[in-house]
């Protein structure tokens, strides 16, 4: 991470100033709104840190004061560090609302002020939501919210859009209020103990959670609540012709498409080998990019084969026979092929979007 970080920031540096100087044909064609948008997307990432280990319950609760005073600095901590992130985003895109949307330095901080104090509200509303114990219905919500913060920050984009920055700063005054009385609640309760020691655990464990993912020796398998997979649940046949070969395959698809880490990791080469053959302009780099796809994705599905179908004595036994070896060239060769199509639509339809755009790159 260090030979990636290092140069990324220092070659990052070089474009930001670029942009202060000259800015990029791509963002001419832009619109403002797609902006705000990805602006309130990025208002539903964080949570709140309540540092509670699960050691430390029986003492915390014994000593009510230490432990009030611990979640009001963790949350105190929350707020602030997700305040800094989203001045960050606002200060990356400064280059662009200054030089090509002409935006006033008054329009600038009321933008700051409204989705500061929206990402403050998304935050609150998010642990609420999380609290919800059914999975379907916990994410049903969550759409609908959602849906329903869109709109409002909708609304907001047209009164700031026409200069109306007076009710946006109420809004936010609202935002504002309405959080950090829901927050000053929160810190007065201690049954949420151990739900909040859920919460730091994934948030603590959610970072490593996606090197895991992308390294198969390694890998933490997800652990699934449900009683019954999603999919074939009633463990039907896949293949009407019964042989060693399909009887391995079916297997390991079952496997596969079961396990969320599985596909996440899957479409998560795709995606990244995706963006990189978009985002960077040089040809030589793009055959670069799509060459190493190639490989890590041959690599991964053959360490996953590996690790699925050797990791049960059952069907390890069977490693060296003949079937075994064709069933496992078969299968990886069919998802090569697969993640082959599925990044070629994704870098088509991309290519296509930001050709009508004119943005270059693609």
């Amino acid at each position: 991470m260090v030979y990636l970080i290092v140069p990324g920031a220092v070659i990052f540096g070089m474009i930001y100033r670029s942009w202060w100087l000259e800015t990029p044909e791509w963002i001419a064609n832009l619109p403002m709104f797609l902006l705000f948008f990805l602006l309130y997307i990025y208002s539903w990432l964080g949570n709140f840190r309540p540092f509670i280990q699960e050691a430390d319950k029986v003492f915390l609760v014994k000593n009510k004061s230490l432990y009030l005073g611990m979640r009001k600095w963790g949350f105190g901590y929350s707020l602030l560090f997700q305040a800094v992130s989203t001045g960050t985003i606002i200060a990356l895109l400064l280059p662009f609302l200054k030089n090509s949307y002409f935006l006033q330095w008054s329009q600038i901080i009321t933008l700051l002020t409204f989705f500061i104090t929206l990402k403050w509200a998304i935050m609150t509303v998010s642990y609420y939501l999380k609290r919800i114990e059914g999975k379907f219905r916990r994410y049903v919500i969550g759409f609908l919210l959602f849906v329903l913060l869109s709109w409002f920050s909708q609304l907001v984009y047209s009164l700031w859009n026409f200069g109306a920055d007076f009710p946006v700063y109420m809004i936010s005054a609202v935002l504002l209020s309405g959080t950090l009385t829901r927050v000053s609640q929160m810190l007065k309760r201690i049954s949420a103990v151990d739900f909040e020691i859920m919460l730091e655990q994934e948030e603590k464990t959610k970072y490593i959670s996606w090197i895991f993912m992308m390294a198969p020796e390694i890998e933490k398998p997800a652990i699934s609540m449900r009683t019954n997979p999603l999919l074939f649940r009633n463990s039907r046949r896949i293949f009407k012709k019964r042989t060693p070969i399909t009887g391995l395959i079916e297997l390991f698809l079952k496997i596969f498409i079961r396990n969320p880490s599985y596909i996440f990791s899957y479409f998560q080469i795709i995606s990244v080998c995706s963006a990189g053959i978009i985002a960077i302009p040089p040809l030589w780099i793009k055959v670069i990019v799509s060459g190493v796809f190639l490989f890590l994705m041959y690599s991964w599905l053959s360490s996953t084969w590996d690790k699925a179908i050797m990791s049960h004595p059952f069907t390890k036994k069977y490693s060296e026979k003949d079937f075994y070896f064709t069933a496992r060239y078969r299968t990886v060769i069919a998802l090569f092929f697969l993640a082959i199509l599925i990044l070629g639509l994704i870098v088509s339809i991309l290519t296509i979007f930001l050709a009508r755009f004119s943005i270059p790159g693609a």
